[in-house]
């Protein structure tokens, strides 16, 4: 099958351009002849990617890459005006070219900005892609309720997103592993940046508010380490800093050995590769492992109000001794398998 991915696919890595990879991955260990173009603001590593400017590059890149496609499938958070655009574009143009049209809505704002739209530009645009998609898929029971509201056939389905974890990446060997062999519970704050709301919620964890000996702190930073967090660092001393292990915000198999240990995955909000409200928003949640993949079953979003990094703290650590339950889409069969039957449905 020859299918054509379009979606977020460049550093700095977090759950939705992961998602996108681990899809790529499994469909192309599968002999699916894949092309991608990235969808990111941000360049992709891979040289096999396709990169796009502008909206206009974008549309002359889309045309050249349908032609003969049997499947297109646009992956979004889908709160972006001109990610939206895109989007309708992209599943007019596979249409027009006979390919099934599929849409990924990976869990985030969705839930709230798709129930914001505007009545004659944002609505209009859902509707359209909703309308002439053969299939779209919703990470989340928050957004598939959301999406819903832009129902015009019973063209939707929910299914969890994954991250895939290849067998090389839980190599016992593995210097993240390593480092990480006597810690019970994992916290992994991902592109840090100094001054942010992620930020404070650090610093109150490194510096003021206990951690169990037992906990680890996985770290990336979106930019070089600030010396701000350098004094922090060195008003901690040499107990805390067994706590710290810091990690490349570009190193895929860093960052995926990182969430094969995570309990909970802290960052900013972010669509398209661009972040958004990182001074007063960040995204956290839950990991749940089943077989070789990961998902996200629960989680939440912390809006700051006043000083509020040591209330955050004591949610987080309320959160490192909560289970998750199972996830009952998962019941029959994995993510993976059920979205490759709706491929070729």
């Amino acid at each position: 099958m020859k299918i054509l991915l379009i979606g977020n696919f460049a550093p700095p890595f977090e759950e939705e351009n992961l998602h996108n990879l681990s899809f790529l991955k499994k469909l192309e260990d599968e002999g699916h002849e894949c092309s991608v173009i990235n969808n990111s603001s941000n360049p992709s590593m891979d040289k096999r990617f396709v990169d796009t400017k502008n909206y206009i590059d974008f549309v002359l890149k889309l045309l050249r890459l349908c032609r003969g496609k049997d499947v297109v499938h646009f992956h979004t958070k889908g709160y972006l005006r001109l990610g939206l655009l895109k989007l309708m574009t992209s599943i007019l143009v596979g249409k027009i070219f006979r390919a099934k049209a599929f849409i990924t809505i990976h869990s985030e704002l969705f839930s709230i900005q798709g129930q914001m739209r505007s009545p004659v530009g944002g609505r209009q645009t859902l509707f359209t892609a909703f309308t002439f998609a053969d299939r779209i898929i919703c990470s989340d029971r928050d957004t598939y309720n959301v999406a819903s509201m832009y129902m015009r056939k019973s063209n939707f389905e929910l299914i969890p997103s994954f991250i895939y974890i290849p067998d090389e990446i839980k190599a016992p060997g593995t210097p993240l592993l390593k480092k990480l062999k006597d810690k019970k519970k994992v916290i992994v704050f991902l592109n840090v940046k100094y001054p942010s709301f992620l930020f404070e919620i650090l610093r109150e964890m490194a510096s003021t508010y206990p951690l169990p000996s037992e906990v680890g702190l996985v770290i990336s930073f979106s930019e070089k380490p600030s010396s701000k967090f350098q004094h922090v660092l060195e008003e901690a001393g040499k107990e805390m800093l067994e706590h710290l292990i810091f990690v490349e915000q570009d190193d895929l198999k860093t960052t995926l050995a990182a969430y094969d240990r995570a309990n909970i995955i802290m960052r900013p909000l972010s669509c398209d590769g661009t972040t958004f409200f990182e001074s007063f928003s960040i995204s956290v949640k839950k990991t749940m492992h089943a077989g070789d993949n990961i998902y996200s079953p629960s989680g939440l979003i912390f809006v700051k109000e006043g000083e509020t990094a040591e209330m955050c703290a004591c949610i987080i650590n309320t959160m490192l001794c909560l289970e998750n339950g199972a996830l009952p889409e998962l019941k029959m069969e994995d993510s993976f398998s059920r979205i490759k039957k709706l491929y070729g449905s």
